[in-house]
């Protein structure tokens, strides 16, 4: 886990805020300050204490409400066992993870905290402390932060709706070990993003194709 300091503007790993909604994404550079909070790294010492009673739960609830920030990659918590480092996310079926998003809860105008989602954990299994300022921001949250017209979120935002935003990827072929870009639209009526993707690098690398054609002829 990437570690910043308490009540600093340290945070640095992204110069965007991307939220996700239930139509998709919004991705904006933000005009607020972002405060750091529960960062924390098993090198680095960190505040520990009781909490106000339901402020665990009233964390967990702003987990994923919304989700900002998700990442494809999993950061264990380095303060349990190697093997129990990955959290769930307790309301789930365990399949679910808290350590591949973080949250956003408003400070002040102008300023939102920004901490990982494994905050929860910290503060219910390691005892964690956070600075009063965020204990009773999180009291106090209230999710319509997002719901646009926001003074959080820009008007240039850039939105990515599910189902119908084109987007590029990079395919390498298995025969050749080059990497093709490729473009598509996902849930295209009648067509997989997989096949459509496909599709392109059978016409892109004749090595590519020489596989296919293979392929077709022993089915």
């Amino acid at each position: 886990m990437t570690y910043f300091a308490d009540l600093t503007h340290a945070y640095s790993l992204f110069d965007h805020d991307t939220v996700r909604y239930e139509w998709g994404t919004l991705d904006y550079r933000p005009r607020y300050e972002r405060l750091s909070v529960g960062w924390l790294d098993g090198s680095q010492p960190f505040d520990t204490g009781p909490v106000p009673d339901g402020f665990a739960d009233a964390l967990l609830d702003i987990v994923g409400n919304p989700a900002v920030n998700e990442t494809r990659g999993l950061h264990g918590c380095e303060f349990c066992p190697s093997d129990t480092s990955l959290i769930a996310d307790p309301r789930s079926d365990g399949e679910s993870w808290l350590a591949f998003r973080e949250i956003r809860v408003p400070a002040r105008p102008g300023v939102m905290f920004a901490a990982p989602a494994l905050i929860w954990h910290y503060v219910s299994a390691h005892a964690y402390r956070p600075p009063a300022e965020f204990v009773e921001a999180v009291q106090r949250y209230d999710a319509g932060w997002a719901t646009e017209p926001s003074p959080w979120i820009p008007p240039d935002g850039e939105r990515a709706v599910w189902g119908r935003t084109a987007r590029n990827v990079m395919l390498r072929c298995v025969r050749c070990g080059q990497k093709f870009e490729l473009h598509y639209t996902p849930d295209e009526p009648g067509r997989r993003a997989l096949s459509l993707a496909t599709q392109q690098l059978r016409e892109q690398c004749p090595d590519h194709a020489k596989e296919w054609e293979f392929w077709d002829k022993i089915r």
